[in-house]
């Protein structure tokens, strides 16, 4: 038969006492054990912390970190994992240069810590990249792929010039003249409502060649500038029936081939012409 309860040993002391001393040490022992741990347990647990503490304060751990990422930099680099090659796909507009500077790497730097989420996040920065991916291709190369805007007009802005898309975006002033063929459009929030003017322009190719800019009026309409000068104002409401009666004129009857400075189609119904001869009274005709 096991023991559950080990026996005690008390030299002559009666049974009865014995058993009493049994139950008092049983019960004290077990109590005794459990503070122990604990003790033991809370002790080491401030051990910990307290070294702990000291190596952050000491800098200890900084530097062992630091160390260990050193040498395993220079473990990769010897095994061959560097950059030997950055490869480009989508670059049209975006320079040699800023595509260099916006990733930060070069020839011989460890591939492993470059960081690409903040290279796209720079590349995105540029003006004419819309979106950008960069990947590691192990054992030596950068891939980047561009997604570069499409300029839609110049914007003239507080007497300077820069080039949007059809998002809006700024691109950038540099180069202007590689864009001289695109649309210039004047105003507060122009290039906002841009897209919608090109689209409707666009819907009479030979008229639409013929504009060289738009000014946005008022927050509210278009006036039009040809190339020889003549002024279009368009409506607020409807400018796309405007736009198709003023191109069937000029395909039927040369309208703009007559001695005319300005036509104005803010009436519904009605053509509003004022030819050169007409400034100097303050005359217009009406058909």
């Amino acid at each position: 038969m096991r023991r559950l309860i080990p026996k005690w040993i008390g030299g002559s002391a009666k049974k009865g006492k014995s058993k009493r001393r049994t139950k008092r040490r049983s019960a004290w022992t077990r109590w005794r054990r459990p503070a122990l741990f604990s003790l033991i347990a809370l002790s080491l647990i401030a051990g910990i912390m307290g070294t702990t503490y000291w190596a952050w304060s000491t800098g200890t751990v900084s530097r062992f970190t630091s160390a260990v990422q050193t040498a395993f930099v220079e473990t990769t680099m010897k095994a061959g994992l560097s950059v030997r090659d950055v490869l480009v796909e989508g670059r049209s507009e975006t320079t040699r240069g800023q595509l260099l500077q916006a990733i930060g790497v070069r020839n011989g730097d460890p591939i492993l810590p470059i960081d690409t989420r903040a290279a796209r996040k720079r590349l995105i920065a540029l003006g004419w990249v819309a979106d950008a991916t960069v990947e590691r291709r192990l054992p030596d190369t950068i891939f980047v792929r561009l997604y570069e805007r499409t300029a839609m007009a110049i914007w003239q802005r507080k007497g300077t010039f820069v080039l949007v898309d059809r998002t809006g975006t700024e691109i950038g002033t540099q180069n202007l003249e590689q864009y001289a063929h695109l649309k210039v459009i004047v105003g507060k929030n122009a290039p906002r409502h841009a897209p919608a003017l090109l689209d409707m322009l666009a819907t009479a190719p030979p008229l639409m060649k013929r504009v060289r800019a738009a000014v946005w009026v008022g927050g509210r309409r278009w006036n039009l500038r040809l190339d020889d000068g003549i002024d279009i104002r368009l409506p607020e409401e409807n400018p796309q029936t405007a736009w198709t009666r003023l191109a069937t004129l000029e395909r039927d009857r040369q309208l703009l081939k007559q001695d005319i400075i300005a036509i104005d189609l803010r009436i519904p119904n009605r053509l509003v012409v004022r030819r050169r001869g007409d400034a100097k009274t303050g005359r217009e005709n009406s058909t």
